[in-house]
């Protein structure tokens, strides 16, 4: 269940097996202004150009805080079926553990450096560690073979917030090369970034075969059409769907694939993720999962599509049109209700309120409305943004109400993992503040192909073909960005 904690004895064991791959943290973190002698400062994909090369690198990138680059981690943390592998300074260690068991002893072991950052994504089959799902995860078609987790830990990042650029370090360990001035290496990149020229996005088609879609439109039609007969029959009253849009792709491709990605669409909470060996998440998410700053908790769910217009006229009628409709406020009101109920199982009595409701949000190919939900958590500790997750995940948005039904309904119709996608990725400070998104409009590559999941909320009066032609648009920026049209 969601509020299962470690045993004492359990945890112990676990923190002293990862501390044997790197030791409890000491130090204290920084933000350092970095300047550059002569020059404008480069760009965020001038500097991850420099940077893309290296090992582990991560690139989050856009929403308020601007941008945030990392590479070369201290350790790394994966999980896969209940098995864990965890690789640093004293070697690689497996061990039997879920997602959120390691992580709640990672944060015990390491725990307190508030710039020491874990930066990846916790996959959507990790819910099956907090609730027991029928079907589980074990039986659905698992051809990506990705991780239900991926955590890289970054004891130095680069911030770009729209005018300048800060080092955030922590000197929580000593590094292999303690003896290097991490300001002066920041500032190398950047002054190599500056002169470097970005590649040109390559036209024409990247995908290296058909693109095609599981399920198929009328594979996906009928399954809304059993689900609105479920939530007649009162077993749900909202389930998010998804089709898998998939084609080959090989791995030096991905990059430019990205590009051409965040150019069809930016977003606020964007994400490349290199995993190695060529593998990749690519996010042009606009929704914020969790925030955590000390105590306080926000989630801002997304619900209600519209495309954009063609002019201004049709545009403004399409806004207003989301905005009128009962039946997306409705979809909107019962995700709030459950991420609502989520943040009250571990923050303080009261506290959890909604501040702004069913406002308009409008992205460069969508209009959409979203929510925003506050709370203030229970404890001290960086075990409590685990506790969240535990209270809160998978996002509410992507799975529907009541959420373990709903989760279920959706396994059944679509029988493919969802892997990364409508999961979650960001950053989890080890002091326990995080940011994290909800992985929609997100890309997974991995074993020459790549696949992206386009969903819809299903609620009472949803129209099948109504249902597939909003999952058309979620999936437009991702065929743009391909080159290429649905196959059949």
């Amino acid at each position: 269940m969601w509020h299962d904690r470690l045993s004492t004895a359990r945890r112990r064991r676990l923190v002293e097996r990862l501390r044997t791959v790197l030791p409890a943290s000491a130090g204290r973190g920084a933000v350092t202004p970095l300047r550059l002698r002569r020059g404008a400062p480069p760009r965020p994909e001038q500097v991850a150009e420099v940077l893309r090369h290296r090992p582990g690198f991560s690139w989050l990138d856009g929403g308020p805080g601007g941008h945030l680059l990392f590479a070369e981690p201290l350790a790394v943390l994966t999980t896969r079926h209940g098995r864990a592998k965890v690789t640093g300074p004293g070697g690689t260690r497996n061990l039997s553990a879920g997602g959120f068991d390691l992580l709640e002893a990672a944060l015990a072991a390491w725990g307190g450096p508030a710039r020491a950052l874990l930066v990846g994504f916790l996959g959507y089959e990790l819910g099956a560690e907090i609730e027991r799902l029928q079907p589980s995860p074990a039986g659905l078609i698992d051809d990506l073979r990705l991780p239900d987790l991926h955590l890289a830990l970054y004891t130095a990042g680069l911030r770009w917030d729209g005018h300048a650029w800060t080092l955030e370090s922590s000197s929580a360990w000593p590094g292999p090369g303690a003896g290097e001035d991490p300001v002066r290496a920041a500032e190398e990149v950047l002054a190599a970034a500056q002169s470097l020229t970005i590649p040109e996005i390559p036209p024409g088609r990247l995908a290296a075969g058909p693109v095609t879609s599981r399920p198929r439109r009328g594979g996906f039609e009928a399954g809304v059409l059993r689900a609105v007969e479920r939530i007649g029959t009162g077993e749900i009253f909202q389930v998010n769907l998804c089709r898998r849009i998939e084609t080959a792709l090989p791995a030096d491709r991905i990059p430019d694939l990205y590009r051409r990605l965040r150019a069809a669409s930016p977003a606020d909470h964007g994400a490349f993720l290199d995993l190695g060996r060529g593998r990749a998440l690519l996010s042009v998410s606009p929704e914020l999962f969790l925030s955590v700053r000390g105590r306080n908790a926000e989630t801002r769910p997304i619900k209600g599509t519209r495309p954009r217009g063609q002019e201004p006229r049709e545009d403004r009628a399409l806004a207003r049109e989301l905005l009128a409709s009962v039946k997306d406020r409705a979809e909107l009101t019962m995700i709030v209700d459950v991420a609502r109920n989520d943040l009250g199982r571990v923050c303080e009595t009261g506290s959890v309120e909604v501040i702004h409701h069913a406002e308009l949000i409008t992205l460069p190919t969508l209009h959409h409305t979203v929510s925003t939900v506050r709370g203030r958590l229970q404890g001290e500790g960086p075990e409590r943004a685990v506790d969240l997750l535990r209270a809160a995940f998978p996002p509410a948005s992507i799975t529907g109400a009541p959420k373990i039904q709903a989760m279920t309904v959706a396994a059944r119709e679509e029988e493919v993992r969802r892997g990364p996608a409508m999961g979650a990725f960001g950053w989890i400070s080890l002091d326990g503040d995080l940011e994290l998104a909800v992985a929609i409009r997100t890309a997974a590559a991995a074993r020459g192909r790549v696949a992206y999941h386009a969903g819809c909320g299903i609620v009472a009066d949803s129209d099948p073909e109504a249902e597939y032609a909003e999952s058309v648009v979620k999936a437009r920026a991702f065929l743009t960005a391909l080159g290429a049209a649905e196959s059949g």
